[in-house]
């Protein structure tokens, strides 16, 4: 004997699957969202960029002499520690430790890692619409 279905019990299974598969579409949306946000970089303020971009320019007044640098070098970590975004703060340091090496006549720091420290700043300043700009310091 084959029973069949009422209409209403159909429409039941329908609007079911129905909920069922617009929800998953939006817990997978919602998902997606919190990924992207979770693993696009910091953004700096405006001012933390523009900041950045000064502490960048004062590698260009590094002194030869050891006292000289070592100071320099004093001041640009208390700049940096002035920027509210850390993650921003990481590549101006390494940028200020690659221009103090050199200042000091070690190891000269090649255009290429000068450029990788420059896109690692400047996706932190993406939101605030600033381009720092690093000069190189090969010789």
């Amino acid at each position: 004997m084959t029973v069949a279905a009422s209409p209403r019990k159909n429409k039941g299974i329908v609007f079911g699957a129905v909920a069922l598969l617009l929800s998953a579409v939006v817990a997978a949306g919602a998902g997606y969202f919190w990924w992207q946000e979770r693993n696009e970089p910091s953004q700096a303020s405006k001012a933390d960029c523009e900041m950045a971009q000064q502490l960048v320019d004062s590698a260009k007044d590094i002194p030869s002499d050891k006292a000289g640098i070592e100071k320099w070098e004093r001041t640009a970590q208390q700049g940096r520690a002035q920027l509210k975004d850390g993650y921003l703060a990481a590549p101006i340091s390494n940028y200020h430790s690659l221009a103090a090496m050199k200042a000091k006549g070690e190891a000269t720091p090649t255009n290429k890692r000068v450029l990788q420290l420059s896109d690692q700043a400047n996706e932190h300043c993406a939101d605030a619409l600033v381009t720092l700009k690093f000069p190189p310091l090969a010789s």
